[in-house]
């Protein structure tokens, strides 16, 4: 089969977006698949792997990543349609951009989307300056519903996500495919040699947040939820992995509380670098209400690490409650408790961790690949009858 992912963020945006179409990449040229990315044009980088074309935009000048305008040339039509395309997918992270729909129209291919982001939601919390917060909420829905009604096929990672939809309204055919992971890239440090790096006292217990600093994450839960976990267990470390908008806020706030000394930033970090780091910790705590698949769930349970998280778009579909981790309930109050009981146990920690390496190998991508080869043949058909 040959594919063209369309996707407005991609390597080396560090997303899980970006993640995820690397995956399905790799994924799909290693069973004998042709994969074409079409992406936006970063400053300064230059891809390694084949049939990767960027394409220039106009970023916002927060963030270098951001496509605000994308893309700012033209696609040719007979070059789209030498490249005989069975399939459009589309991955979006920032926006929804209509470069997919005019490729696979050009092509006269199906067009897929997987909907990583719940754009509504996020508008609720960052409306657009001078809107309130309603009419933002309106506006991202309606054009969600818009684009996700124009695609052939929909897929969410998560069953929670899939329900949100459909309770909006989005009328495409919506199948449920997690992006899978590679277990054998969680193999890990040793927790000494983490903490040494770190200057993190040794019999400290480690808990472990990676992702972005952003109240889209619930970043201030995290904080609060610790504050009272340290003062429980006085021997608690908080690891803290990303960037993001509120990262000097935060690092700002906490040096203000006595247990400052108790937490580190530390910035973005290479993947592969993160990837080894999941295993030295205690547990991996996520706040994050927002994401339908939080990659970071699977890649910590891989690793052997519990996890505690809270309910909200699909978080809670990858975690198996009282097994393999925690899933409570978006309160300081709930995700402290949870936390502070799964340090305290340490025989219970050791059971969920054994646990929690079987259920991340559920997760294998070439076993999800191989479902979404089957929507992408499935869509196809429906296509081909459509037309005839």
């Amino acid at each position: 089969m040959r594919i063209a992912f369309v996707s407005d963020a991609y390597i080396p945006v560090p997303c899980g977006v970006a993640v995820s179409v690397e995956t399905l990449r790799l994924s799909l040229e290693k069973m004998g698949h042709t994969v074409y990315v079409i992406a936006p044009k970063y400053s300064g980088w230059k891809d390694t792997a084949p049939r990767i074309a960027r394409l220039p935009g106009i970023f916002s000048p927060s963030n270098p990543h951001r496509p605000v305008i994308w893309p700012t040339s033209t696609v040719s039509r007979k070059k789209i349609q030498s490249l005989k395309l069975d399939i459009i997918h589309t991955h979006f992270y920032f926006n929804y951009f209509d470069l997919g729909s005019r490729i696979a129209k050009a092509a006269n291919v199906p067009l897929i989307d997987s909907v990583y982001k719940i754009f509504p939601e996020h508008a609720r919390i960052n409306p657009p300056p001078l809107t309130g917060k309603t009419a933002s909420f309106e506006k991202s829905l309606k054009k969600t519903i818009k684009y996700l009604n124009a695609c052939d096929q929909v897929i969410t990672p998560s069953r929670t996500s899939k329900k949100y939809l459909k309770k909006y309204n989005v009328s495409s055919n919506i199948d449920v495919i997690p992006v899978g992971i590679f277990p054998g890239d969680f193999s890990s440090f040793p927790p000494e040699t983490v903490k040494e790096k770190l200057k993190i006292p040794i019999k400290r217990k480690l808990v472990v947040f990676v992702g972005d600093i952003t109240e889209e994450n619930n970043i201030k839960l995290l904080f609060r939820a610790f504050k009272k976990v340290w003062h429980a267990i006085e021997d608690v470390h908080l690891l803290v992995i990303g960037s993001g908008n509120k990262l000097h806020d935060m690092k700002h706030a906490i040096a203000k509380e006595r247990f400052s000394k108790f937490v580190t930033f530390t910035g973005h970090m290479p993947k592969k670098q993160v990837n080894k780091i999941f295993g030295a910790c205690d547990l991996f705590a996520y706040p994050g209400r927002l994401d339908p698949q939080p990659l970071v769930i699977l890649e910590s349970l891989a690793s052997g690490t519990p996890v505690v998280t809270v309910e909200g778009m699909g978080a809670q579909d990858f975690v198996n409650d009282n097994e393999d981790g925690y899933v409570c309930a978006a309160t300081v109050e709930d995700f402290s408790e949870k936390i502070t009981e799964l340090l305290r146990r340490d025989s219970l920690r050791m059971q969920f961790s054994m646990r929690s390496r079987a259920s991340a190998r559920e997760f294998r991508s070439s076993n999800l690949t191989s479902d979404l080869l089957n929507s992408y043949n499935d869509t196809i058909e429906r296509f081909k009858n459509k037309i005839i």
